[in-house]
């Protein structure tokens, strides 16, 4: 947990950047920064650092993962090698087995067979250089098209399928990684910010730019003054106006963030009494769907590391529409969908839900950015800075790693050497911003 107690010095209050968010790209912006020699605070509307990497242990009485749950992304990743040194249990989630279900019963053999050649055919049609609409591509007149497209489109991307851009869907480098963390990406996330110069409970209200300093003005800081500024915030935090910016945004910043929504993935998760329903752990339930637009789908991560939890996610236009009803009517949908497929008893041994519900969250206002067909070039345009002055980063820009906190942290560093560049080396004796070092590294 991060803990300001731990800081080495006071904040400094005319530093030479401030970061604007204090999630996995922020984290990754402030680090580099501090390294290179700059000082940099850290401002963060929210009383914890993490942003959309958030566990929580008090609702289950174990780490559990509000947001992003996965450890995936290339072998340097650092929060690999910083997860192993601080002890972090990694299990890798690569392989991870599949309880098909048809009905009420499991998938025959040769249903396996046919989903699994319906998901191959998919992928191949949409391996394209066009940025088009999934359903331009997709086939979607096959027995489990139903299935394959709702994991594609609102479980992957938060979108449903006709929404969605094959140059997103298109856009990722292999994993070298993909794990899941006992303890929780989020804890793990916390604590590699855990040194950093961050002020918690402190919104940002408006950025000026306009002149050779950048003027921040926040709640409860007042107005902090800097060289250059690097933005964080969600593309839907963006485009609600919370922010403001002094100059207003350029036309091409606001049709960018206009052609990159916030897509919604929302965690259902139920807690049993012990009962394991014949499945395994970190196994996936997957059930046949009718093909709809959206797909109205529950999918699960089957008893995590061994708890007594099935994580259901929803995704797309249904999760957004169940947001609206209240966490109640979320956990009796994702009952009725495990009864489905596994029968009455299902109830019998349920204790307890819990739902996420990140589209009611005015810091985040969805779960992570997806380009509207034919806008994926809009991720670029988005992370172009406004003069030498204010820089963006985030998950909506992470390149190969679009929508994935790996994603988030590499946006963090090039938008940090951007404001390098612009800024000049410091002087030696200007060097008050390096981290301490991190001893566990020996």
């Amino acid at each position: 947990m991060y803990d300001e107690r731990r800081l080495s010095g006071k904040l400094p209050t005319n530093p030479d950047v401030v970061v604007v968010g204090c999630g996995a790209a922020g984290i990754a912006a402030a680090r580099q920064l501090s390294a290179a020699g700059r000082s940099v605070i850290v401002l963060e509307a929210a009383d914890r650092i993490g942003g959309r990497a958030y566990t929580d242990s008090t609702i289950f009485g174990r780490p559990y993962d509000l947001g992003c749950a996965w450890l995936q992304g290339p072998a340097r990743l650092p929060y690999v090698a910083f997860a192993r040194r601080r002890g972090f249990t990694l299990v890798d989630h690569s392989g991870a087995r599949t309880a098909l279900f048809v009905g009420n019963r499991r998938a025959l053999p040769a249903e396996r067979r046919r989903y699994e050649r319906v998901a191959g055919q998919t992928r191949a049609a949409l391996d394209t250089a066009d940025d088009v609409s999934v359903a331009a591509r997709a086939p979607t007149d096959g027995r489990f098209a139903g299935s394959v497209l709702a994991w594609l489109g609102a479980l992957d991307h938060g979108v449903d399928y006709p929404d969605l851009s094959t140059a997103d869907v298109n856009a990722y480098a292999p994993y070298a990684v993909n794990c899941l963390v006992e303890e929780g990406l989020g804890t793990l996330i916390a604590a590699y910010g855990a040194r950093l110069p961050v002020r918690l409970s402190t919104p940002v209200r408006r950025i000026r730019w306009g002149g050779s300093r950048v003027h921040i003005e926040t709640d409860g800081a007042g107005t902090v003054t800097a060289g250059a500024c690097i933005v964080t915030v969600s593309t839907g935090v963006l485009a609600s106006g919370s922010l403001r910016f002094d100059p207003g945004l350029p036309a091409w910043k606001s049709a960018a963030i206009e052609r990159l929504p916030m897509g919604l993935l929302t965690k259902v998760a139920l807690q049993f009494d012990g009962e394991r329903f014949g499945l395994r752990r970190n196994e996936w339930l997957t059930y046949e769907v009718e093909l709809s637009s959206p797909t109205r789908a529950c999918f699960f991560l089957s008893f995590p590391f061994g708890s007594d939890l099935m994580i259901g996610f929803l995704g797309g236009r249904f999760a957004w529409e169940l947001s609206g009803k209240g966490a109640d009517h979320a956990i009796e949908v994702a009952l009725d969908a495990l009864q489905h497929c596994l029968g009455s008893g299902v109830r019998r041994h349920f204790v307890r839900g819990h739902v996420t519900d990140w589209a009611a969250d005015p810091l985040t206002l969805g779960a992570y950015a997806a380009a509207r067909p034919g806008c994926h070039d809009a991720r670029a345009v988005l992370a172009r800075p406004l003069g030498d002055r204010v820089f963006f980063a985030g998950e909506a820009m992470g390149g190969a790693y679009i929508a994935l906190a790996a994603g988030a942290h590499f946006s963090g560093v090039a938008a940090a050497r951007l404001v390098l560049d612009a800024l000049g080396q410091p002087r030696k004796a200007d060097r008050p911003g390096a981290l301490p070092r991190d001893r566990t590294a020996r």
